[in-house]
């Protein structure tokens, strides 16, 4: 079967990573303008509370549903359609004037960003695969970088007094051109060299036993996440007493970590393997969140909040990764599977650390929580051990590995 030529493979790249960061892009700027919605939907923080849950599980839906539509689409397909929705959809969301208008915004936002995130992360492992060395961490650095646009576009919006609508006006217009130019260079089909089906002609069942680890190692890494991200500026505002501006700084510390370690995390996969920089990684991060524990201000909070994010970066990434080589037919499905622990980790993290504040428990305690749960995966990266995973039926330059128990090895076509 020809093979893929460089120069496709790089236009590939370059759409993912048009991908990556449009999406964080915009999951940035919508949740960086929370307070600002919820005073224009007239809605408490009780309701509020509940609108923010509902989106990480119509997201994991989403991801569900992109994973069963692989067996008549691809990936490329779904992510033409939902990024676009993501991004889109934020024009919406200022023209919205109470709960019951909101409530579908916010559906069609859960269900595209579960979407995108699958069909992202599918595209990516597939990459990494051609490419044959490890490359998936550069995505999520993108994704990071587009999250502090994004940030930073609201906040710009915000000092020159734009009405919300105009910023997110200009977000969703630059953002749907990106993916409209961006959507014809995606890999057409990651089912394109061989499907291997059994002797009755059936596709292998994608095993969960060796993915088990790896979904737990997810849903634990995003818990860690949640609780910087949600509950980290409560951290500093109300448990280290210190100002506003203080707190607002906490995601940004955290996602520059996640920057600084992704962009050279590939380079560490390659000479040291997953299960190293995985368990490093942790240990990393599990540091950054003692000194945070330990801070006796803010400055100390945010440094340790920054060497959390750098520790936790390879974490996710390597994960789609690992997944990915438990499929048996490079679908995708593996990726939508785990990608669903993604969402499970962010809907309990910061609840958990919250609701052990309103207990009684001490704000430092509290943060100490997913500090022991990111201390967990030191224990599990074995887990990312490639020997765990099932030969996978292509190798990465598409050579079909050779068909054994009377299966046959069935060319198919991309799109």
């Amino acid at each position: 079967m020809p093979q893929v030529e460089p120069g496709g493979l790089t236009r590939n790249r370059i759409a993912t990573f048009v991908f990556f960061g449009v999406q964080g892009f915009a999951f940035s700027l919508l949740t960086s303008k929370v307070s600002v919605i919820q005073k224009q939907l007239h809605v408490d923080d009780g309701t509020l509370s509940i609108m923010l849950a509902l989106v990480p599980i119509l997201a994991g839906v989403g991801s569900v549903l992109a994973g069963l539509a692989m067996r008549w689409t691809t990936s490329a397909a779904v992510l033409r359609i939902a990024e676009p929705t993501v991004v889109g959809i934020l024009v919406v969301v200022p023209l919205t004037r109470n709960l019951y208008q909101a409530i579908p915004v916010l559906m069609i936002f859960g269900l595209a960003v579960g979407a995108a995130d699958a069909t992202m992360n599918m595209q990516a492992c597939g990459l990494e695969r051609r490419y044959g060395r490890s490359i998936i961490l550069a995505f999520f650095a993108l994704w990071a970088a587009g999250a502090i646009v994004g940030s930073g576009w609201g906040a710009l919006g915000s000092a020159a007094g734009w009405h919300l609508s105009l910023t997110y006006l200009v977000a969703a217009v630059v953002g749907v051109a990106a993916t409209l130019y961006a959507g014809p260079m995606l890999l057409k089909n990651l089912r394109d060299e061989t499907i291997v089906k059994d002797a009755d002609g059936r596709l292998p069942h994608v095993p969960w036993r060796p993915m088990l680890l790896l979904c737990v190692v997810m849903t634990l890494a995003y818990i860690g996440e949640s609780s910087v991200t949600a509950a980290g500026s409560d951290y500093l505002t109300k448990g280290l007493k210190s100002s506003d501006t203080f707190g607002g700084l906490v995601v940004g510390a955290y996602t520059l970590g996640q920057v600084l370690g992704r962009f050279r995390g590939d380079l560490a996969v390659q000479r040291g393997g997953s299960v190293k920089v995985v368990r490093a990684g942790a240990v990393i991060c599990v540091a950054g969140f003692a000194i945070v524990v330990g801070a006796t201000g803010p400055y100390m909070a945010l440094a340790g909040f920054l060497i959390a994010g750098f520790g936790l970066s390879p974490l996710v990434p390597v994960a789609f990764t690992a997944a990915y080589a438990n499929d048996p037919t490079g679908s995708g499905v593996a990726v939508a599977r785990i990608n669903v622990f993604n969402y499970l980790g962010f809907l309990l993290g910061a609840p958990l650390v919250t609701g052990l504040w309103g207990a009684g428990v001490s704000h430092r305690e509290g943060m100490a929580v997913p500090m022991v749960m990111i201390a967990v995966i030191v224990l599990l990266a074995y887990a990312f051990d490639p020997r765990r995973a099932p030969v996978h039926p292509a190798a990465a330059g598409g050579q079909p590995t050779p068909a054994v128990g009377g299966a046959e090895t069935v060319p198919t076509l991309g799109t």
